[in-house]
């Protein structure tokens, strides 16, 4: 009677499976945060950012500006006098009556 042959997988056990799986996935997890932070800003070009104000919209009046020059939006530095279609007017802090 003949011997079986060796079965494909013999030298793959479940145990190194699930680890090689794992690192795999840990690592394109990384690779998604990393694309994700850096798709979270978008270009000037997208959306129409002008180094000059549109009327009364101008970065330092918005809401997604960050002085000096930056925008949560926008990649790279901004004008505080520009503008971009993103304009969303910064809320006015209103100050409690006085009693």
């Amino acid at each position: 009677m003949a011997a079986d042959p060796p079965h494909p997988r013999a030298g793959c056990s479940r145990r190194l499976l699930l680890q090689r799986a794992g690192c795999g996935a840990l690592g394109a997890l990384g690779v998604i945060a990393r694309n994700a932070t850096a798709q979270s800003k978008v270009s000037k070009q997208v959306v129409a950012y002008q180094d000059h104000p549109d009327g009364s919209k101008r970065c330092d009046r918005c809401a997604q500006f960050e002085p000096p020059n930056a925008c949560k939006m926008v990649q790279g530095p901004v004008s505080p006098e520009g503008s971009c279609r993103l304009f969303v007017l910064m809320r006015q802090q209103t100050s409690a009556p006085a009693h």
